[in-house]
């Protein structure tokens, strides 16, 4: 008798990925697509699934991992974990994959094009000129960047190609972090620091940690009034690591002169945001990885995926099953 092709495991997609590598994943996987990407509709089409791939939608959470007992692998299709419950994951024996340096060089790029916009007045020295303004140039003096400190928070992979580009401007840099960077603090001329002296020696301060519970509100009022009237805040992480309401009083009240941001809380800000009534703060709508490149680098995490279910390990696990992270 001939022998029973065993179907395909099944993959729930719940955006949509690179075609190369959409490809790769319908050839390996039969991919579903749940009907909405909330928690229960990723949790009904997880039912009989294998692997789970997610982007900013959604969420895989502990209910998620109970509805779907056949699942291996949880990908993200970037770089924060911060939606998916590592802890149940490890516990149930599945593993979560993500791509740490997908957007590596778009980030820290898109980290500059806010300093340099905010140290600069670009945004705002163009509204000047549409309204035949001139006197702007008068009222408003540009920071300059050399000689001046650049504070990072969280000199991980970004974090470091920030460092990197700021010594491109002659910058000093700070740094904060729960580890103590020896090597990068020679390669890059980067002091460590603690968080309040950090704040209170930056002319610009850049933020590039995870969201964690040690991290959720790290920055509000008291750590904000810490900072330099005349320094910058550039938010490219996690919205959550900054207080927005805090953050909005400071710039209205004249003690920050601007910041910049490219994440939110929601991840869609509503009408009455705080940060959307601040003329000196530049907004940008979480696009600081939407590069062809960075795209591309993030569905990589589709070979993870297949890495698992072939019984091998993954390259770029952001837990270890069995273990408590």
């Amino acid at each position: 008798m001939p022998r029973a092709v065993r179907a395909r495991p099944r993959c729930v997609l719940v955006e949509s990925i690179h075609p190369h590598y959409l490809k790769l994943l319908e050839r390996r996987f039969e991919v579903v697509r749940p009907e909405a990407a909330t928690e229960e509709g990723i949790a009904r089409a997880a039912a009989e699934a294998e692997a789970i791939l997610i982007r900013t939608k959604g969420c895989v959470s502990a209910k998620v991992l109970a509805a779907a007992p056949k699942l291996k692998a949880v990908g993200r299709h970037g770089v924060g974990v911060d939606h998916i419950d590592l802890e149940a994951a490890s516990r149930r024996g599945v593993w979560v994959v993500y791509t740490p340096a997908g957007s590596l060089d778009a980030v820290a790029e898109h980290t500059w094009m806010m300093i340099l916009g905010l140290a600069k007045h670009a945004t705002r020295g163009d509204r000047a000129v549409r309204a035949v303004d001139f006197g702007f140039r008068s009222r408003h003096e540009s920071l300059q960047l050399r000689g001046k400190t650049l504070g990072v928070l969280g000199l991980g992979r970004i974090g470091t190609r920030v460092a990197e580009i700021a010594r491109a401007f002659g910058m000093r840099v700070l740094y904060t972090d729960i580890v103590t960077y020896a090597a990068k603090e020679k390669k890059l001329g980067a002091r460590k620091a603690g968080l309040g002296a950090l704040l209170a020696k930056s002319d610009v301060v850049t933020v590039h940690v995870p969201l964690t519970e040690r991290t959720r509100g790290m920055l509000g009022a008291k750590e904000l009034a810490r900072m330099k009237p005349a320094a910058y805040l550039v938010n490219c992480a996690r919205g959550a690591v900054v207080d927005a309401a805090a953050l909005a009083a400071a710039l209205k009240a004249g003690r920050l002169a601007g910041a910049g941001s490219d994440v939110y809380v929601p991840e869609v800000p509503p009408p009455d945001h705080p940060l959307l009534a601040c003329e000196t703060a530049l907004l940008s709508p979480h696009s600081a990885a939407q590069t062809a490149e960075a795209r591309f680098n993030y569905a990589a995490v589709v070979e993870d995926l297949v890495r698992v279910l072939d019984g091998k390990r993954p390259r770029f696990p952001a837990n270890e099953p069995g273990r408590k992270p």
